[in-house]
């Protein structure tokens, strides 16, 4: 248990501190978060003229930005660096992945909300099953930059993933929640404070997806014996 715990730290360790590296090394980056804001407000103005149709067009766009924001990180993870050319193309590498994880679980939900809202304390349960599926498919954003897979076997190997990690895989992503839920409580006063405070928060937001995605890869594939072999072997 103890070596377990010793090889976990290490592994944080090495992880934060990369992670940290590679976030000043790319600060420009938090740039992309500005573009995403600006994308999507336009969209939702324009969407107020479109109806349903515009519903619609809005979730693509959010949605070729979230995957946008994976490519990047990406990016960060495999190369060390992001370049324009990495964003102006960020848009449609993961799209229909991105797609494809929200209109599997729309369907879910749109099948399932109605049922469940008609039992006693329906609401709380619908709470209770959202809080499952975020721990159970918390690691889908990695999986689809770093695995590749069709839809089902994303939240399939998610849920294989989470099963086998979790007491390594939860703790530091509760630091970095905690610590951007403090940035953003952080108290401003004028515009330019605020905009500090927007990019501050939009660089750990990519740091702490940076973390994560090297804590996968460290992760995924192993097991805690192995884990355990390769830092005896000082690897």
């Amino acid at each position: 248990m103890l070596e377990s715990l010793e090889v976990t730290l290490v592994i944080y360790r090495r992880a934060f501190a990369r992670g940290a590296v590679l976030a000043v090394k790319n600060w420009p980056v938090f740039g992309s978060l500005f573009a995403y804001s600006a994308i999507l407000a336009a969209g939702a103005y324009a969407a107020i003229f479109l109806g349903l149709v515009g519903g619609l067009l809005l979730s693509l766009l959010t949605s070729a930005c979230l995957g946008s924001g994976l490519y990047l990180v990406e990016m960060i993870v495999r190369t060390n660096k992001v370049t324009w050319e990495d964003f102006t193309r960020s848009f449609g590498v993961y799209f229909w992945d991105v797609v494809g994880v929200s209109f599997a679980l729309w369907v879910f939900w749109f099948v399932a909300r109605p049922i469940i809202e008609q039992v006693p304390q329906g609401p709380v349960v619908v709470l209770a099953i959202n809080l499952v599926l975020l721990v159970l498919f918390n690691a889908v954003p990695e999986l689809i930059y770093l695995g590749h897979y069709s839809v089902m076997a994303l939240l399939s190997r998610s849920y294989e993933f989470v099963t086998n990690n979790w007491i390594e895989w939860f703790p530091p992503n509760l630091l970095l929640l905690g610590g951007l839920w403090l940035l953003w409580q952080l108290p401003v006063d004028g515009w330019a404070l605020a905009l500090a405070k927007s990019a501050v928060i939009s660089l750990a937001l990519y740091f702490a997806m940076v973390v994560r995605g090297l804590i996968f890869i460290e992760l995924d594939g192993s097991t805690r014996r192995a884990r355990a072999f390769r830092h005896k072997m000082g690897r």
